[in-house]
């Protein structure tokens, strides 16, 4: 009996060892660890996809074609000299601009531009501005995106009135101090940075600009031989293709 109990006693000691077959806890730990892994993964690829999907028509545009029209905010440094005026004067502003026109081709724009440029806002006192329409045509060498070159000709306007100081309508009603208008030249250069339905346009531009005098509002002449020029840095935002 005695030999028979120490028998038995490695066959008792050894029935803890197959109780891990039983522990399904065990067993079920990893496998649920694992696929909560393969879970979060199939989110992360869904997630990225979606990103995906959203970003990838900025840079896959198709090449600029049609009707575009744009809008800009910067600022101008103004020089002005004449036939009758003892030297030249220099004045800085802010620029307003917007432009129009259609597309030639992935890399030539045609459009018509206006900008506006005033030495700040002066409420009551002499404030000198400028303004110029410039049909213009733009040279891209990459069909999107990419610098570009612009040049054109057109009209230019040379006005000194009396300030609101308000920026929607910065001159008053009252008579120009004195004004002129002529011809124009405009060269410029730039880069467009794609964005969805449109670009952003970083340009800097160079204006001449000749009247042959400058006038009172009775008629009087002011100066002659009367001549402006303004370089101006802009951000225009594009809406178009």
């Amino acid at each position: 009996m005695q030999d028979r109990s120490l028998e038995e006693r490695p066959e008792s000691i050894r029935r803890p060892e197959a109780k891990p077959r039983g522990i399904s806890g065990t067993d079920a730990g990893p496998t649920t660890s694992w696929g909560s892994m393969v879970t979060i993964d199939r989110l992360l690829l869904i997630l990225g996809a979606l990103v995906l999907a959203e970003v990838a028509p900025t840079y896959a545009q198709a090449p600029r074609h049609g009707f575009w029209i744009d809008l800009g905010l910067g600022y101008g440094s103004a020089s002005f000299s004449c036939d009758t005026c003892t030297g030249s004067r220099r004045l800085g502003g802010w620029t307003g601009s917007g432009g129009l026109g259609g597309t030639f081709s992935p890399h030539v724009r045609l459009g018509a531009d206006l900008r506006l440029w005033w030495n700040g806002l002066k409420a009551g006192g002499r404030l000198p501005g400028i303004d110029n329409g410039t049909l213009s045509l733009s040279y891209y060498p990459r069909t999107r995106g990419g610098p570009f070159v612009k040049g054109g000709a057109g009209f230019s306007h040379y006005e000194v009135c009396k300030g609101t100081g308000d920026p929607i309508e910065p001159c008053s009603r009252d008579p120009s101090y004195y004004s002129g208008t002529g011809w124009g030249v405009t060269l410029g250069a730039g880069w467009e940075i794609p964005i969805p339905r449109g670009a952003l346009r970083p340009l800097l531009e160079y204006h001449h600009g000749a009247a042959s005098r400058l006038h009172s509002p009775n008629g009087a002449t002011v100066a002659t031989g009367w001549r402006q020029r303004l370089l101006s840095v802009e951000i225009r935002v594009l809406a178009g293709t």
